[in-house]
């Protein structure tokens, strides 16, 4: 692992997620820790180096890979665990992630693993929106629901740790429907992120930009891509299962592992959930079989 210094303050750890530090003096503040306890040995290992004391965690949302690293550093510290609520929940009780993948019903052994299920973590304290005071500084917390029901972003010396509000180029290309638990909260989340201006944006899992304007712009763009397209397939009444088959196949999806079946179908509620709660869908009960169908106009 390498680290990277942006300010006197703020620099991160490059990875599959990026992680923030916040330093001051010989203390540390970790944002996010990654998918599990190699990566937490490795940036234990990493703030050593930088002869720094692991002081907190600020998990920005409760997806495994960004907390999975939290049980080995805080049985391996006195560090304190920041999250927000409804977050915070899922990390100390993380089973609940793949039991909302599997629709309330205790999970099948195909979501017991590391990428769905990370070790369980106390949360020493719930955050709210605002400024925060740890180790002698005072990030911002930002409010960036959609990806995940109440993620939050990081803000200090005009660097913003934006989660997982934004993907890449390459992401959305090969994977097509990136996951989303809310999509009004995404856009609107989009929305407030493009009006911000910050000397550099720091998303998890795409290199840091100076200008997020243009990736916010890819985001959105394949969100309405993804809405048009339901709404084309629902011209007639399809079930769930249905909407899911037909759209995999028209992005040329392979949902031939369990696990990302049941990330797919998860967004596909949302973007669902969306359309009906704007009244752009309805429902159609018939022989015990939900059905969805576009309204006219």
């Amino acid at each position: 692992m390498d680290y990277v210094e942006v300010t006197e303050h703020v620099g991160y750890v490059p990875g599959a997620v990026n992680i923030g530090v916040l330093r001051n003096d010989d203390n540390a503040v970790l944002i996010d820790t990654g998918l599990d306890k190699d990566n937490g040995r490795k940036l234990l290992r990493l703030l050593e180096e930088q002869e720094l004391t692991l002081k907190a965690i600020i998990n920005t949302h409760s997806h495994a890979d960004h907390n999975g690293g939290n049980n080995y550093l805080t049985r391996n510290t006195e560090a304190q665990v920041y999250a927000p609520s409804i977050e915070s929940g899922i990390i100390e009780n993380p089973l609940l992630e793949p039991i909302y993948l599997f629709h309330g019903a205790y999970p099948v052994r195909n979501l017991h693993n590391k990428f769905v299920l990370a070790k369980p973590s106390k949360v020493t304290h719930i955050i709210e929106p605002g400024k925060l005071e740890l180790i002698g500084l005072e990030p911002e917390i930002i409010a960036l629901p959609g990806h995940s029901y109440n993620q939050i972003g990081v803000l200090l010396d005009d660097v913003f740790f934006c989660a997982d509000t934004v993907f890449s180029n390459r992401v959305i290309d090969k994977y097509r429907i990136p996951v989303v638990q809310d999509v009004t909260r995404h856009l609107e989340t989009l929305n407030k992120l493009e009006e911000m201006t910050c000397n550099l944006f720091v998303p998890a899992h795409t290199k840091p930009i100076k200008d997020i304007k243009p990736l916010v712009a890819k985001n959105r763009a394949t969100t309405k891509a993804i809405i048009t397209d339901i709404k084309e397939l629902l011209k007639e009444p399809r079930s769930t299962e249905e909407v899911l088959s037909l759209l995999g196949e028209e992005y040329g999806l392979d949902l031939t592992v369990v696990q990302q079946y049941y990330l797919i179908q998860m967004t596909l509620m949302a973007y669902l959930g969306y359309l009906y709660d704007s009244k752009q869908v309805e429902i159609k009960l018939e022989n015990n079989i939900l059905r969805w169908l576009v309204l006219d106009g």
